[in-house]
Order: structure tokens, then sequence, then C-alpha cells
């Protein structure tokens, strides 16, 4: 019987109490099969919606036969090969200004930057301080770097960056950023909001509020 590893990222950990486990599945089982097997062992994570698998850090199929030492990582819905110097996760501050020097060529008629930064905001009465941001790190710098090169293949740019936080980032902080250069603006700004967008729909990095009472709640993407 093949042995797997299921690795459980974000609020996904909390629903199922447990970070990591060993499974032996059956010959032949497929991802498919061990969602069932999972749904029926964790019912809490069961009942979640949007919960994605992964096979060795790539999202595949259901119909996907599972096989000896492969890692399966659990992943809920995302709110964020080798590195690029262009895609980094940080848990420094983020300095922008640093990117575009680092891009810019005089070849560059444009260049466009989003920069998404931790709002105030209050809910239930309760008055957010900051967010800590979690991710499958080594997924998530492969998804990054996937996104980059599909940018500068869809649209007209020459370079782009892309960098996200992690860890716990105060009121006021940029927590993600993104830099694409260009000849032309239209291009430019077309290539940075696709950027983004792709960012908040696969990439597995999620958020949590942290508020002022001392409580903490996962953000639901699907509210984004």
């Amino acid at each position: 019987m093949p042995e797997i590893i299921v690795r459980f990222f974000g609020p996904a950990h909390e629903l199922a109490g447990i970070e990591q486990i060993s499974l032996d599945v059956n010959e032949g089982e497929t991802l498919g099969g061990l969602a069932g097997v999972l749904a029926e062992r964790y019912p809490t994570l069961g009942a979640a919606l949007g919960v994605r698998l992964a096979v060795n850090r790539q999202y595949v199929a259901l119909d996907r036969v599972l096989s000896e030492g492969d890692e399966v990582a659990v992943i809920p819905p995302v709110s964020g090969g080798a590195d690029s110097p262009r895609v980094r996760l940080t848990r420094e501050p983020i300095d922008v200004a640093e990117f575009v020097a680092e891009l810019r060529d005089d070849a560059d008629g444009a260049v466009a930057s989003f920069v998404g930064t931790v709002r105030s905001e209050t809910a239930d009465g309760r008055t957010l301080r900051g967010l800590q941001y979690h991710a499958y790190e080594t997924m998530a710098t492969e998804q990054l770097n996937a996104i980059r090169n599909r940018a500068i293949a869809k649209f007209d740019i020459r370079d782009a960056a892309i960098v996200h936080r992690l860890g716990q980032l105060n009121l006021g902080e940029a927590s993600v950023a993104v830099v694409v250069v260009s000849a032309h603006r239209a291009a430019a700004f077309d290539a940075c909001r696709w950027i983004i967008d792709e960012v908040k729909i696969d990439v597995p990095i999620w958020k949590k509020d942290l508020w002022a009472d001392g409580s903490a709640s996962w953000v639901d993407p699907t509210c984004l």
C-alpha cells in the first residue's frame, strides 16, 4: 500500500486540528478518493467550501492516481520551480521603489504598480489592529512565478515583479505589491490588474484578522 503525506495549510490546519499526517492508501487510489477519506475523517473540513487539493505542489485533476511518497496539500480558498528574483515572499517591509528601480529600463515608457495595504475596519463591534499572513511557501513561490510568466506571455510588457508579505502586519503596511514595465501604459495597466487578480485566486496565501480585543479570525476569501 502506498504511503503518502497529507499537509493542511491555513484555515484547513485549524479545521482538521492537525498539521500533517501519513496515510496508507489503497493501490490505485485517486485524489478524489482521498478527498472522500479526508472529508469523513475530518467532518468540519469536509463541510468547508472551496477546499482544493494539490499533489507535489501542483493542482491536479481528482482522477490523479496517488503514488508512494506523494505529498498532498489541503488548500482552502486563498485570499497572496526555482525562485525568480522578480518574485518574492518576505517578512520584511515591502520597498516598491526598490522593485521599480530593479525593473525599469530606458526602453520602458510605462511603469504600473499596485500596492495592497492593511486597512482599518470594524466588525461585530471589534476593531482591527492588524493582519497575519500564512502561506504554503514552496508552492506559493512556484505559483507566483507561473503567474508572472503567463503575464509576460499574455500582455505586451517587458517585465513584471510580485512580492507578498508573510507574518504579522500592522495597519497601513503593504501586504502585496505588483510592478509592471512596458513600452505603453495600456499593457502595463492591464497586466498589473490581471496579475493581482490571479494572485488572489490561485496562490496559497491566507490571511487572519487580528482584532484589538485579542481575538483572531480567518478571512473568508469569498467575501473579498
